[in-house]
């Protein structure tokens, strides 16, 4: 049969929306039986689509399941359009941008003639919302829209400048030069959000170290500086040359260091860098005057002098050199660098020269290793030249790997001698800087950062940034508590968020331009994306009388807020003063009272290192402990066919297209199922279509028993397979309770796909008790309610029912009809049938009579004293058994049969005549021939018999 998915859903979803059965409002505020959960909002610059789909029918389904557990349920969503990535989209949109064009009207299927009209910004967020709206709505999610705001509106910036003063107040928000990712087009600093790719490019510091040399300047030798940029300050006492590109670009220039907070310039001497690299110098704090420009190869040949040990090293030529990452100059240390000891042998070589032991410096103690641990792990890698580049990378690791956790400087390490690598460096780093020895150079992790405007991103020293002090360590430890208390899925994610909170720097928090909230205290700036998306939760609490009592922004005053949050201030004046009625400022005192803390926060992996992190400071700053999150739920990214989704180039799979195609429930159930929660979900339309046939078989089986009356069922008078059936729904039951409550949604469908397949035995077995499986119906439909609500609500309603199962009381699980024993005899009668059919095929005959034979009571004996002793071996257990008499005379079979039984399993004894007997008529109607149980011993076929595993006679 075919049911219509989407015209079922659009029922449902009408019906819903009339009697709007997901408005909550605050409880009794002693009896806080309330579930908050939240998903990070998406960012309105394209359509809906299966990775948003993924993310928030997890949720979506968790808050269902838990308002059917007689919680009132808070769950909304909110629209973010904070930032520039908007208004990128809009200049592209002006200017006819071609790809831009193709993409939003194929991908995010918005027909052309629309899509022209979305050259504002305001014009975006207005389509992008109503899209957003209706792709939620078409899924049947069972929000509260009364609270619905995006970050564009002014009531929402009141609260988020709130939170930026108190931020401040708190001494978490400062001032000064910041180094950030930073688009030169857009002339601002970007974010997450507003990247193309490289949305996971950290800031890596990289020390400059001041090799110093002599250099031609208007015919005379000057003095000279060539900066080295490393990762490992530490290994500069074992240099023993330097690297340049010879065909590289290199530039003479002056260069002059801007004072923090002064108007002055500080001459830092003449440099000789790569062009690119003095591109860098100029975005990080540093004016430079180029003198001339000049080829690697004539630095070739000359010498530099280390700065920390005054040892001249000369300079050679390696092609290898990349002159857009760090100076262009490279210090080598061959003793401990793979790559540094294979370029200088090579290098060696093409001057007839052979690298011997005296010519490398070893810095470095390592267990394990000689003197030179890169000569070592080279040779015996048997890496030939620079050319094997698996290998050297390979090697690099984990010498570095190796050197850093157990690694101690030797005694060419001077003052330093003794100390561990992996408290050194900062050291060294902070010696080099106060001795004017070195300087710090930002660099991207990963070498393209694009922004969405297409333009390749840098990074910049900005001056009079403002910035979040996310390194302070009083604030970190706050942070630390928070995660102890809470509660992660998976489990493992807490020890990544504290490893997160350590390694959290300073971050700057508002730009020059894009949309959004201005800073209170500073109206030039405008707080960027990542900043004002951290406690909008608690906005959510409020929202709905905000909205629902058209509350101005300019009533919306830090007073407020503070009594809202803190309880703080004298209502009477703030009601005064906002002209809010008292009434209405207690009701949203309450509303955030009742409904905080947020119980769980659900998003994909790509927040953690920043969103959920952000969240966890911003609340501990801001709220007290009370107040605190309590979990974050984290899923895996979607793929489609394989492929990453991409919402320029595809695939895209929109949310309404899903709707539209499949139905709402057929899309809810494969996103939640496909895939655990922690690993990534390939979409596979094939697979779409599968869930639509099992969906469309437990319609009609519903179909089948909707004209049965339910009713009590009488346990003593079932049969053994109606039992094992009621065993089987409790055993769900309860499954899924644990994992509905645990957010493994994959294992409710799996339950569901069991629910089919036991339907099939039951009716195999002869099963066909209407009554019985007219209240496994019932019970099936409220099961599945959270995951598919409109094919429920439906079947529901076939039933005769007249109330909302959205709203029903989720079931109970009884213990009194679970027998797990029940259990294993299906699967014997089951594993017989099967190993019946086995020699049937391998013997090739037809059998007239089928002779089956349990084993000798004696094995069942063995059996129990096997249950007892499961931790045991089978040396362990054959003298256990051996203890009684009894077993004495079968002495030779026992650690057969105790070989066998741990073959076939060991499980508690059943009855395994009775099964068999309860089943014959099943196997009989299978073969087609006479079954006989425990009759003649045919050619003493029953010694064969074990515990499980019968012994089998056909007779042709």
């Amino acid at each position: 049969m075919t049911v219509d998915f989407i015209k079922i859903g659009e029922k449902w979803q009408k019906k819903w929306e009339e009697d709007r059965i997901f408005e909550i409002d605050a409880g009794d505020p002693d009896d806080k039986n309330k579930f908050f959960i939240t998903a990070a909002f998406p960012y309105l610059n394209g359509v809906l689509h299966a990775g948003h789909l993924r993310t928030f029918t997890i949720p979506e389904v968790v808050a269902r399941y838990q308002r059917m557990k007689g919680k009132k349920v808070l769950w909304t969503i909110g629209y973010h359009v904070t930032g520039t990535p908007i208004l990128g989209l809009a200049e592209l949109i002006k200017k006819r941008d071609k790809k831009t064009l193709e993409a939003y009207n194929k991908l995010h299927n918005i027909p052309m003639k629309e899509l022209l009209k979305l050259d504002s910004p305001e014009a975006i967020v207005e389509y992008f919302s109503k899209r957003a709206t209706n792709a939620f709505k078409k899924m049947g999610f069972s929000l509260d829209w009364r609270r619905n705001f995006t970050t564009d509106d002014g009531r929402f910036k009141k609260f988020i400048e709130w939170q930026f003063l108190k931020l401040k107040e708190k001494g978490y928000i400062k001032k000064g030069s910041h180094p950030v990712r930073y688009c030169p087009c857009c002339d601002n600093p970007v974010e997450d959000h507003d990247l193309l790719e490289g949305e996971d490019a950290t800031l890596v510091e990289y020390v400059l170290i001041k090799f110093k040399g002599r250099i031609e300047v208007d015919g005379k030798e000057e003095e000279c500086i060539i900066p080295m940029a490393t990762l490992r300050p530490e290994t500069v006492f074992g240099v023993v040359n330097a690297w340049i590109n010879p065909d590289g670009k290199y530039l003479v220039v002056k260069v002059y260091k801007e004072v923090d907070g002064e108007d002055k310039l500080e001459y830092k001497g003449i440099w000789v860098v790569s062009e690119e690299a003095s591109e860098k110098l100029r975005n990080q704090g540093r004016v430079v005057e180029v003198i001339k420009e000049i080829k690697g190869e004539e630095l070739v040949g000359k010498t530099v002098i280390n700065p920390v040990n005054n040892r001249e090293v000369p300079i050679y030529p390696a092609k290898f050199v990349d002159t857009s990452v760090g100076t262009g100059c490279v210090m080598s240390v061959p003793a401990h660098a793979p790559y540094d000891y294979v370029a200088l042998r090579d290098y060696y070589r093409s001057v007839g020269k052979e690298l011997k032991d005296e010519d490398l410096i070893p810095l470095i103690e390592l267990e394990n290793y000689g003197k030179y641990p890169a000569k070592e792990i080279v040779e015996k890698m048997g890496i030939k030249s620079q050319e094997d580049r698996k290998k050297l990378e390979e090697a690099t690791s984990k010498i570095y790997k190796e050197e850093y956790h157990k690694g101690i400087l030797n005694e060419n390490c001077g003052k330093y001698s003794g100390m561990a690598i992996r408290e050194v460096k900062d050291v060294i780093t902070r010696d080099l800087l106060e001795k004017g020895i070195g300087e710090i150079l930002y660099e991207f992790s990963e070498p393209r950062v694009i922004c969405r405007c297409g333009s390749k991103c840098v990074v910049k020293l900005v001056k009079g940034q403002w910035f979040i002090t996310y390194s302070d360590e009083e604030w970190k430890k706050l942070a630390h508590k928070c995660v102890d208390r809470m509660e992660f899925i998976p489990e493992s994610l807490k020890k990544e968020f504290h490893n997160k909170i350590d390694w959290m720097k300073d971050k700057a928090c508002a730009r020059r331009r894009g949309l959004g909230t201005r800073l209170p205290f500073d109206k030039d700036w405008v707080i960027e994306s990542l900043s004002d998306s951290t406690i909008y939760m608690a906005y959510y609490t409020i929202g709905k009388t905000i909205n629902i009592h058209n509350i101005r922004e300019e009533q919306l005053t830090p007073q407020l807020f503070n009594y809202i949050f803190y309880g703080k201030g004298d209502i009477k004046e703030i009601s005064k003063m906002t002209g809010i009625s008292k009434e209405l400022i207690e009701e949203m005192r309450r509303e955030f009272s009742y409904f905080y803390p947020l119980d769980w926060r659900c998003s994909a992996k790509d927040l953690i290192s920043n969103h959920l992190t952000f969240m966890i400071f911003n609340h501990v700053a801001l709220f007290p402990e009370k107040f605190w999150p309590k979990g974050i739920v984290v899923n895996g990214y979607v793929t489609i066919e394989g492929k990453k989704l991409s919402k320029s180039k595809g695939p895209l799979l929109p949310v309404e297209e899903v709707a539209e195609t499949y139905g709402p429930d057929v899309g809810r159930f494969y996103i939640t199922t496909c895939a655990e929660l922690p690993h990534d979900a390939d979409v596979k339309f094939k697979e779409i279509e599968k869930v639509k046939d099992n969906l469309e078989k437990f319609y009609q089986f519903a179909q089948e028993v909707a004209d049965v009356s339910s009713g009590d069922l009488n346990y003593e008078e079932l049969s053994v397979i109606d039992k094992w059936l009621l065993h089987r729904l409790h055993k769900a039951i309860k499954l899924s309770d644990e994992s509905y409550n645990t957010f493994q949604l994959r294992k409710v469908g799996v339950l569901f796909y069991q629910l089919i397949n036991d339907l099939r035995w039951y009716k195999r077995r002869g099963g066909n008790n209407k009554k019985l499986l007219r209240f496994v119906a019932e019970t099936w439909v409220k099961i599945l309610a959270p995951i598919t609500p409109h094919l429920c609500e439906e079947i529901w309603e076939l039933f005769g029912k007249e109330t909302y199962i959205s709203l029903e009381t989720y079931p109970m699980a009884e213990d009194r009809y679970i027998d797990d024993t029940l259990e294993l005899g299906e699967e014997f009668l089951a594993s017989t049938i099967e190993d019946i059919r086995r020699i049937v095929e391998i013997a090739k005959i037809e059998p007239k009579k089928i002779y089956l034979y349990t084993a000798d009571s004696w094995k069942y004996e063995v059996l129990k004293i096997m249950n007892e002793n499961k931790d045991k071996s089978i040396k362990e257990l054959i003298p256990i058994i051996m203890r009684n008499p009894e077993f004495r005379r079968y002495g030779k079979e026992i650690p057969k049969l105790v070989r066998d039984i741990m073959e076939v399993g060991v499980k508690p004894v059943i009855n395994e005549k009775e099964i068999l007997k309860d089943g014959k008529s099943l196997i009989e109607r299978k073969f087609g021939c006479e079954v006989i149980i425990n009759g003649k011993d045919k050619k003493n076929k029953k010694r064969q018999a074990i515990p499980y595993r019968v012994a089998i006679y056909l007779e042709d």
